[in-house]
């Protein structure tokens, strides 16, 4: 009876016990706090990053200095700060339209992959533009088990968008 009391008594080792029940969700909501943000980041960086681009667009210069597809991206992909792979991974989608009230924006996931049929057009003075950008983003966490992306193979879709009327140019 005095050894099962005494057992029972015992104290020392809980808090290592409690620290290892503890550690894995504690250390995955850390992780997921931290990817949020970093997502958060790299997206609101690509915002940015389009919407100096596409003021080059608006101005004119694009159309005069003939950009390619390619230069576009190129020219995102250098004003975003951490760009991991953008110029491959990159999507950019460009539309003239009449006028604003036929807007149609292009949804980049379908069935759970990233299908988006690219194009670029600077446009001509006066037209009406929508330049769309889609970023695939790997989760850190799919290690972990944690099943919150939109893409089949464990990522996120990042998108921008620029929607403009190009300046009087020539």
């Amino acid at each position: 009876m005095h050894v099962s009391r005494r057992l029972i008594r015992d104290r020392e080792g809980a808090a290592a016990i409690e620290f290892g029940l503890m550690a894995m969700p504690f250390f995955t909501l850390i992780f997921a706090i931290l990817e949020v943000a970093f997502m958060f980041f790299i997206d609101s960086s690509l915002d940015a990053a389009l919407q100096m681009t596409a003021r080059q667009v608006r101005t004119g210069k694009a159309n005069t200095e003939n950009w390619s597809l390619e230069t576009f991206k190129s020219k995102v992909c250098g004003n975003m700060s951490l760009a991991f792979d953008c110029e491959k991974k990159l999507l950019v989608k460009t539309t003239a339209m009449a006028d604003f009230s036929s807007v149609s924006y292009v949804s980049a996931v379908k069935a759970g992959k990233m299908s988006v049929e690219e194009s670029f057009s600077a446009g001509e003075s006066g037209d009406y533009m929508l330049i769309q950008a889609f970023l695939p983003f790997d989760s850190v966490l799919a290690f972990a088990g944690v099943d919150a992306h939109t893409l089949d193979d464990g990522s996120y879709a990042l998108a921008a968008s620029a929607l403009f009327r190009n300046e009087p140019f020539e």
